[in-house]
C-alpha cells in the first residue's frame, strides 16, 4: 500500500493492521480469492485479490456476479518475470468457476499493459466516479 499510496498515518495503519486478518478469515474462499507467488523460504514475491459480489442484475452483469480485482503487486526484484501475469490468469481463471459476468479494475501505468495482455479494455461509461468518505 505505501509503495501504491505513499506514507499511511499511523491509526490508518493500525485500523487496517487489525482488520485484514478478520476479513480474510471470514472471506477468503467465498467472496475473495488470493493468489500468490512464493519462495522456497515463504517470502512472498506477488499476489493478486479477487473480490467478488452479487449485485441487483442490469445489461453489464446479467447474473448479477462480477468481481473487482485489487492488491495487484509484485515484490520490485520481480517484477517483468510474467509472475502477475500468471497470476492473474488464474484470477481471471478462478472469476469464470464462480461465474462472474466481469471483472473490474484500476490499472497503474506500471500495470496496464500485463492487463491490456490478458484481454481487459479501457472502461469507457457516462457515469462520473464519485466518493463519500464517511
Amino acid at each position: 500500500l505505501t509503495e501504491d499510496l505513499g506514507e499511511i498515518a499511523p491509526d490508518k495503519k493500525a485500523q487496517i493492521t487489525a482488520q485484514l486478518p478478520a476479513y480474510f478469515a471470514a472471506h477468503l474462499g467465498h467472496d475473495c480469492f488470493v493468489n500468490t507467488a512464493a519462495l522456497p523460504d515463504g517470502t512472498l514475491a506477488a499476489n493478486v485479490i479477487l473480490y467478488c459480489m452479487e449485485k441487483p442484475a442490469n445489461p453489464f452483469f446479467p447474473s448479477g456476479k462480477s468481481g473487482t480485482v485489487l492488491g495487484v503487486y509484485t515484490m520490485p526484484q520481480y517484477r517483468k518475470q510474467g509472475i502477475a501475469s500468471k497470476l492473474m490468469q488464474m484470477l481471471i481463471d478462478d472469476a469464470k468457476k464462480q461465474q462472474l459476468d466481469r471483472i473490474t479494475l484500476g490499472a497503474t501505468d506500471m500495470g496496464r499493459p500485463v492487463y491490456e495482455k490478458l484481454g481487459f479494455v479501457l472502461s469507457h461509461s457516462d457515469y462520473t466516479d464519485m466518493v463519500l468518505t464517511l
